[in-house]
This record gives structure tokens, sequence and C-alpha cells, in this order.
């Protein structure tokens, strides 16, 4: 007896550890994994391969019942929900069909709403289903960009959590991949390796297959590190997001992201996650390993850990360590020696030949300088490359640095130095008596936000040794402020706090050489406040950028900048000038509202709207209302883009539909009617409304692909013989249209 319950204790352990079914047949490849960055948002589950074909069955993870159908042109598309007696919900989304059951299911309640586009939540139990049992077919509906299956496990809050982590495991024995290591200054005297600004430095694998730091990286002031790093499986080519990433320093865990929950109301602080600058710059997808406190966090994201460091002088060791949903790890581990920056100075200079030798010697601090870098530039300030030295000596505690002269020749020279405690120098530059000298060239400037702060760039262009000033010209004051040389024709302020922008009208730039000459730049910014409402107009008065209360994570400074030679539009006219909305580089919590006066000779034309540029998709439509008493469109953006009017007179085109006109066919080969469209500018909004088709008079529930603009229609039942008439109507968002129509015979 007693054998008897201990075989059946451990028969039943069995059952109970069994593991959910996988939700397709398709097997267990993945196209895209948890918790990976998407534009505006976190990726919510898997996306599991269907070998680039539709049609793979779809089949329910555990026993429950359908608690939600969907159909839609966007998002989703056909999608089921499945609650399990757990209190979890399974997602099965991109469907192209249900099981003929929960198909029926689907088109009663599209007939009774009259409209394809379906949110159907049903009573509990209604449509029970077992573990295993088929629900749907993959497919390619709604916002999807290839045939797939997208699977999510949902908690009892309709979080969702990490399927591989979650009952829904793959192989997978390959270590993550570290890249690449960026640094943030994020205080007004904060330095990496002596720089103000980030400073993206690569690792390397020693020979023992270990992540380590290319050299001690040298710090001061407050710091943000950002990681870039992927996970791979074993023979495959996708990158997925990681599990988690964490950020030690001398042993402490400083910040840690866990991709282990997700929640929808928190999706766009993505953008908190991913390094948003470097990533609007195209400069890679890194993740943040620090947390600003004016911002809010993320579920990922430590709950009491900032991750900013705030060194004491010293040596300091750190490690980051990613990990995959399997457990495997990499690290990368190195040494940051915190101290401020080296002045230099060339005490004198030498030449004997071919060659040139410069005497580098270190301002004030008395510790040994250990090596230095020399890179050359243009005279238009570009940089060359780097130079290696003939020779490099010890002299005095500095460096004698012997260089070959037809290397530089009409070049500047920038040395950036090294003490023996690894602590960095600020840049050197040297030019060339000969330098010729544009005196009549104009220096460009530019202003940046960043985690530090505003920060305005001056560039001398061809103006040799000329030393600029800049100072804020305001009613009350001119307010001058600090320059620092970080390339030998590019200045840029200290980092500088919004408030100081206030009321200023204009940017003065003097140069230096001799004889003084002054450069006056209009600016006219903003300050933007959390919780106040903020408004800039452009210089010409035309183009306006309204803030919201909650537009913005932090105090912001915004602006309009002009832009000139902008990209243009393959299909359609310029009915504005271009404007680039300031900074581009920050992330938004909400909409900005936007605005752009038309002239009042245009303010009849139609088919106009606003359009910002995306760097993949070209202009891009705006949807926008006409206030004709102004004469200005306004519309809403959730990022700050170059923004126009436009006018879009080319009507859609209706391609490749299936039947063909004229065509003839056995009543086995129409199984459903389909058609391609395509608009060359304003699109076709992924909307009922947008597009009708009709077969032999009678208006047909249709769906509509917005990736590869695809109209279908799956028959119920086959056609008869006979004559039998298919129209399609399609209309672009600012109401261009077209239309035909297909006769086709059953025989």
């Amino acid at each position: 007896m007693n054998r008897f319950i201990l075989y059946s204790t451990l028969f039943l352990g069995v059952i109970i550890a069994q593991e959910p079914v996988w939700p397709t047949d398709a097997g267990k490849s993945l196209k895209s994994n948890y918790g990976e960055f998407r534009h505006r948002h976190f990726h919510m589950g898997i996306d599991i391969k269907t070998g680039e074909k539709e049609g793979a069955s779809v089949l329910a993870v555990e026993d429950g019942y359908v608690s939600r159908m969907v159909a839609n042109f966007k998002g989703y598309g056909r999608a089921l929900y499945v609650l399990h007696p757990d209190g979890k919900t399974s997602v099965y989304a991109h469907l192209s069909q249900f099981n003929p059951k929960l198909e029926r299911f689907l088109k009663y309640y599209q007939n009774m709403n009259e409209s394809y586009i379906l949110n159907q939540y049903l009573e509990p139990n209604k449509i029970n289903v077992i573990k295993g049992e088929l629900i749907g077919y993959t497919g390619n509906t709604g916002y999807s960009f290839g045939p797939h299956l997208h699977f999510e496990i949902r908690n009892e809050k309709e979080q969702p959590l990490n399927p591989q982590t979650n009952g829904f495991a793959i192989d997978d024995r390959q270590s993550p991949e570290l890249k690449e290591l960026a640094l943030i200054p994020l205080g007004k005297n904060s330095r990496v390796n002596g720089s103000l600004l980030p400073v993206q430095m690569p690792f390397f694998r020693n020979p023992d297959g270990l992540y380590e730091l290319a050299d001690t990286l040298n710090i001061f002031g407050p710091v943000g590190l950002s990681i870039r790093t992927n996970d791979r499986r074993q023979g495959f080519s996708e990158t997925y997001q990681l599990k988690t990433i964490e950020l030690i320093i001398d042993g402490k865990l400083e910040h840690k992201l866990d991709f282990d929950v997700l929640d929808y109301n928190l999706n766009d602080r993505v953008q908190l996650v991913r390094n948003h600058g470097l990533h609007r710059l195209n400069l890679g997808s890194f993740h943040n390993l620090f947390h600003l406190k004016e911002n809010p966090k993320s579920t990922v994201q430590s709950d009491h850990l900032s991750g900013i460091l705030k060194l004491p002088p010293g040596y300091h060791k750190l490690i980051i360590k990613a990990t995959d949903a399997n457990g495997n790890t990499a690290e990368v581990s190195g040494w940051i020696f915190t101290h401020p920056p080296i002045d230099l100075v060339i005490q004198d200079t030498q030449q004997n030949g071919n060659e040139i030798t410069f005497n580098v010697q270190s301002k004030s601090i008395s510790i040994p300088l250990k090596n230095i870098t020399c890179y050359s530039f243009s005279p238009s300030g570009f940089a060359d490359k780097k130079i290696d030295p003939l020779r490099i000596k010890k002299k005095d505690g500095g460096l004698s640095v012997t260089l070959d002269k037809r290397m530089i020749q009409d070049r500047s020279l920038q040395f950036i130095a090294k003490n023996i405690m690894g602590t960095f120098s600020l840049p050197l530059h040297w030019h060339p008596h000969n330098i010729a000298i544009d005196y009549n060239a104009k220096p460009d400037i530019k202003v940046n936000q960043t985690a530090a702060g505003i920060i305005v760039q001056i560039e001398t262009g061809n103006m040799g040794t000329a030393k600029p000033s800049l100072n804020l010209d305001s009613p009350q004051k001119l307010t001058d402020v600090v320059l620092e040389q970080i390339q030998p024709y590019t200045y840029i302020s200290e980092a500088l706090d919004a408030e100081m922008f206030k009321e200023v009208t204009s940017l003065n730039v003097s140069i230096h050489n001799g004889t003084d000459y002054t450069f006056k730049y209009a600016f006219k910014p903003e300050v933007a406040i959390p919780g106040e409402q903020a408004v800039v107009v452009s210089e010409d008065k035309m183009c306006s950028l309204q803030a919201l209360k909650s537009t913005f994570y932090s105090q912001s400074l915004i602006w309009i900048d002009a832009v000139e030679n902008s990209v243009k539009p393959t299909h359609g006219k310029f009915l504005s000038n271009v404007y680039q909305l300031q900074p581009f580089d920050i992330p938004l919590q909400d909409t900005v509202r936007i605005g752009i006066r038309y002239d009042e000779n245009v303010a009849k034309l139609e088919k106009t709207s606003l359009y910002y540029y995306d760097q993949d998709d070209g202009w891009t439509y705006i949807q926008s209302k006409d206030s004709k008493k102004r004469q200005v469109l306004t519309g809403s953006l959730k990022s700050l883009e170059a923004v126009c009017i436009l006018q879009d007179n080319v009507p859609p085109v209706i391609t490749s539909t299936f039947p063909a006109h004229g065509g003839q066919y056995y009543r086995e080969d129409i199984i459903q009617l389909q058609a391609n469209v395509d608009d060359a500018l304003s699109g076709i909004a992924p909307e009922e409304t947008s597009m009708t088709m009709t077969l032999n008079g009678k208006r047909l529930l249709y769906a509509f692909q917005p990736v590869n603009q695809t109209i279908s229609y799956n028959l119920l039942d086959r056609l008869t013989f006979g004559n039998h008439t298919m129209t399609l109507s399609v209309q672009d968002r600012v109401g261009n249209s077209a239309s035909t129509q297909i006769d086709f015979v059953i025989k």
C-alpha cells in the first residue's frame, strides 16, 4: 500500500510538472523575442517563425476558454485571447483564420456590427478549448512584416510576461554578445576621457574569450553608462533581447534591467531604457544602465538603483553582466579611474629636415605623462587621420613627440595624452604658420540639449587660429559663456541651464584674431517645464511648436530651426518652408502640437496636409486640421521632426487583382478575392472608410494588410457558375481616389 502511494505521488508529480503545449506546429524558431526595442514600445511577446508561409496550426497552450477575439487592419490583425484557470491569458496574433467554429462566431459578430473590425469580449466558458486543440492558423494580418505567430502570456493584471521564462523555453546554448559601451556626462562639469560629450568605446575579447575594456576609463563628475548588446541563438542569424543586464561597481550592484514583466500602460518608456539620443543620432541601440530621477521608471528598471556613477577619486572595478532567458551569460570587466582631466601645453617645437618635434607638458599636475595620440585636421576642419609618431621620448615628466612633416603639410594637429595614473588630457591643438585664413568666413553655430544641459557648438571654419567668444543676448543683459576647444576649429560651451535662455533673442559670436569680428545669430527659444504649456515660433513667424503640460519628462529648451536643402518628395510639392523642431534627440512623454501657416495665395488649394520626414519612409503624413481663418494647418507629433506642408494630387493605384478582369476560372480556384493598392505620398489609412469592396453589388467585409497594402476577402461558399463583378474603390488620406471594376466568369 505504501509503495502504491509512493508511485502515485511520483506519477502526479510528473503530471503537475508537465509544460504547456508549444503554440504552433511550425517549430521553435524565433523571429523576435520578448522585450525587444520597437519605435515607441517594447515587443510584448515572441514572434515564432512559420517558414515565411501562412497556414501553420495554432494550438491552445493550456485548457481555458476564449475570452476575446479581435479582427483589425492594424495592430494584431486577427487575434485570439484564451483565459486559463491559473488566471493567465495566452494571446495568438496575426492569424489568417480561426478554426471553423471560431470563424463562424467571428463572422456572426462582424455581420451583426456590419464591420470587419471587431474587438469582442466573450462570456466565461462560452467557447471552451482544451490543451493542444487547434484554434486557428498562422498568418500575416494586422501590422505584420511577414507570416509568423505573435504569442504572449499575460498575468492576472494583463501584464505581458516573458514567455521564455514562463513555460515556453527554447534550446539556446549561445552566450550574449557585448558590442560597445557609451559613457554619458550627466553633470555640468562631468568628463569622460577628458570630453564634455558622450564617448563610445568598443569591447574586445582577450585570448580566453572574455570581454574587456580597450583601456581604462577616465571619468569625472556624474556619469551614466549605456551598453550595446544583444543575444543570439546557435544556428540562427537573428538578434534578440536579453533577460537581464547588471552594472556592478566595486562589487556592488548599481543598476539592473530585468526583462521579465512589461506593462502596456508604460510602453512608451522604452525611450528611457534605450538611449534615445544615441538612437536618434543613428549611433546604435544602447541600453541605459542609469536612470535620471526626474524620469518615471519602466517595469524593467531597478526600483531603488539609479546607476548614476558619482565615484570618489581613484580606481574602481567595473563589471557589466548580461544574461539571456536560458541563463547563458557574458560579462565585460575593466577599470574606471576618477580624476579631473589634465591640461597640456606645447613648450617648444623643433624642426630638423623632414621632422618636427613637439615638447608636450602638463600645465599643473606633476604626474608624468605615459602616452599621447595625434590626429590631423584639414584646413576645413575635417578630421583626416591618426598620425603615428616617428618617436616618442619621455622628457621632464612630459613627452617629446616627433612627427614626419610630410604627414602634416598644411594640416592642424590635435594631441590627447594620458598620464601614468590613467587620467586623460583635454585636447591640445596646434596650427601651422602657413595656414590660410578666410576673413570672410562666418562661424557655424549649433545648439544641442544633452543630459547634462544645453551645449552650444561653434565651428570657425577656415579661420585658422582665430579664437571665438560667445554671449547670450537678451534685452536685459549679455551673458558671457565659457568655451572649450575640442577640435582645431570647433568649440563648445559648458553645459548650460535651460533657465539661462529665458528672454534670449540672439547668440553673439565674436572672433578674435588681431581684429575682432562679431556675428549675431537670431535665437529665441522657450523653456518648456513639465506641468506647464510652452509655445515657440520660428523666426519667420510661419511655424509654431506648442508643448503640452505633459509633453516633456523634464525641463527642456524648445526652438525651431529653418531647414535648407531639404529632401524633396518623389510626388507632391512643398507649400511651405521646412522646419526642424528642436531638440530632436530627446524623448517625449506626450505629443506636441504644431502649426504651419500657408500663403493666402494657396488658401483654396485642396489635398494639403502637414508632413514630417522619416529616415526610413521619407515624407510621412500627419493628420491635420485646417484653420482657414488663420490660414494655418495644425497637427500633433510624438517626436520632434522636420515638418512642412505638402500637396498631394496623385491618386492611389489598384494593381494585381485576383480574379483578373476578363478572367475565366473553375469554382475551386476562387477561395479568396484580392487586390494590391498603393499610394505615393499621403498613404491609405488602415480604416474601413478608406476602401470599398463589392461582389455582385453586395458590400464585403474585407480585410486590409497595411504593410503589404493588400485588400482581401475569404469566400465562405463557392461562387456560382456564370458571370461575376467585383468592384474596388480606395481613397488616400487627402481625398484622392481610384476605383476599378473586375468582370470575370466561373465556368
